[in-house]
């Protein structure tokens, strides 16, 4: 009885032999047809799919519903995928301007510095150099806080304006660099201020030296020279304090200023009339 239990067996073993075989040509037939491969998409096909991310969806008649997390995926994509490719320099601004849509300034200044810095001869540094700019003005406070973004932006749209005089963006990064140096010269002088309310004769004025020195064209530095010149005689250095208060009446003699400090050297006892020049 042995040899007839053992030949079943044997068939088995034949039997699942040939669906192994059967099984191992399906795969072999799949893994070379090309249909069933899939296609990785090109630099180009990442970047342009993070662009109709951004277009959005309507979902109202004035609204439109943009995934910005899938669109910041899809320009990464390009950058890990395809690193060499001009498509992956236009993804790294497309996540910093992400950024600056959604107002997280930090994270956009980053991306705009390192295109800056990893891009140094690319057409659009002027633009980085802009909006890294901006992210640091709409940071800025008051100027009685820290004035940390002010200097930022200042450096920002410096290098702009050094680097690329004649950029389309000049005209207005001159016009936010001259409201942050005001905004900076104006810490100085509230500073100033608060010194010499105190009699802190010395400190007030090394604070309106420093917002004249650093910011000449302020506005209002008029009234900065004269709070100087108030510090001096404080100081007891009035002969200092009067070539100042000269000074002002000669710039404006008819200024907001003038009548200010002709009583200021009358006080002195100098006489107003050989002051203001004109003979009163």
């Amino acid at each position: 009885m042995w040899p007839t239990a053992k030949r079943p067996a044997a068939a088995g073993r034949r039997h699942w032999g040939g669906w192994a075989l059967i099984t191992l040509a399906l795969f072999a037939a799949c893994a070379t047809n090309p249909a069933t491969e899939e296609e990785v998409p090109t630099a180009e096909g990442y970047y342009q799919q993070g662009l109709r991310e951004l277009e959005g969806r309507r979902t109202f008649i004035f609204f439109r519903d943009v995934n910005y997390p899938k669109a910041i995926e899809l320009f990464q994509e390009v950058i890990d995928n395809y690193p060499y490719s001009e498509y992956a320099t236009l993804a790294e601004l497309k996540i910093a301007d992400i950024y600056f849509e959604q107002e997280k300034f930090d994270e956009a200044a980053s991306y705009y510095q390192d295109f800056v810095e990893l891009h140094p001869s690319h057409d659009q540094v002027p633009y980085a150099l802009y909006q890294h700019g901006l992210c640091s003005f709409e940071r800025m406070t008051s100027a009685d806080r820290d004035q940390t973004a002010t200097r930022d932006a200042m450096a920002q749209f410096q290098a702009l304006l050094e680097g690329f005089p004649d950029s389309e963006y000049a005209a207005d990064a001159r016009a936010r660099l001259s409201e942050a140096s005001d905004l900076l010269a104006h810490h100085d002088i509230e500073v100033g201020d608060f010194y010499l309310q105190r009699n802190e004769c010395h400190s007030a004025a090394r604070r309106y030296r420093q917002a004249l020195s650093a910011y000449p064209h302020h506005s209002n530095y008029l009234n900065t020279m004269f709070q100087l010149a108030n510090a001096l005689v404080c100081m007891r250095r009035v002969d200092d304090a009067i070539v100042i208060y000269r000074q002002i009446l000669e710039e404006q003699p008819d200024g907001d200023l003038a009548g200010d400090v002709r009583d200021r050297l009358q006080e002195l006892g100098l006489p107003v009339r050989e002051e203001n020049g004109q003979g009163e």
